[in-house]
């Protein structure tokens, strides 16, 4: 692939780097240099791209984000992209879709989704370029409409189960909530 054609403007690198990119999940890769998404703001999960400048003990690491300011925070608020450009994620979203096809075409549709993919031809889902050739299970649609709640306790709580499902997976959820009562009322 060529690679000026997916360049991206810094906020695109950042949200690929945050919500696209490949990343060491199990942080069993961090090393002094690398590149990181950190959360540099805990209130607010403001996530900015920086370096590691050292892992330090108690699960903590000084990171220089790239305006300059040093930050320590915790290795759980830190995600190491294990992909640093996009052709990587574009690379490997065409080859879990030609994984779906017959073995001995695989080769062709890796090549004609590569072509497509390239230079941004035709971007994907969301949850396509998030999911696709990973072992994550996360789902590749990106939204979900599902049906309006009963109007009782069960009914609410099978509801938020079902929602808890696909958000667990990356999925959003709409909903018409018009089948519950009034505030305040009485529930069943």
């Amino acid at each position: 692939m060529n690679e000026n054609a997916t360049q991206l403007k810094p906020l695109g690198r950042k949200i690929f780097f945050d919500r696209y990119a490949l990343k060491d999940g199990k942080k069993s890769s961090l090393n002094k240099g690398d590149l990181v998404v950190a959360v540099s703001d805990a209130k607010t999960g403001q996530r900015e791209i920086g370096h590691i400048e050292d892992l330090l003990e108690d699960g903590m690491a000084a990171v220089k984000l790239e305006d300059g300011t040093d930050i320590i925070v915790s290795l759980d608020h830190i995600d190491k992209p294990l992909e640093t450009e996009p052709e990587q994620m574009l690379e490997r979203t065409a080859k879990a879709l030609a994984a779906q096809e017959k073995k001995a075409d695989r080769s062709r549709w890796e090549k004609n989704f590569g072509w497509l993919l390239e230079r941004w031809r035709f971007v994907p889902g969301g949850r396509i370029l998030t999911g696709a050739g990973t072992d994550q299970k996360l789902t590749y649609y990106n939204c979900y409409v599902i049906p309006s709640p009963h109007d009782s306790r069960g009914g609410i709580m099978d509801t938020l189960t079902q929602m808890t499902e696909i958000m667990s997976r990356g999925g959003g959820v709409g909903m018409n909530l018009s089948t519950l009562r009034p505030r305040h009322a009485y529930v069943k």
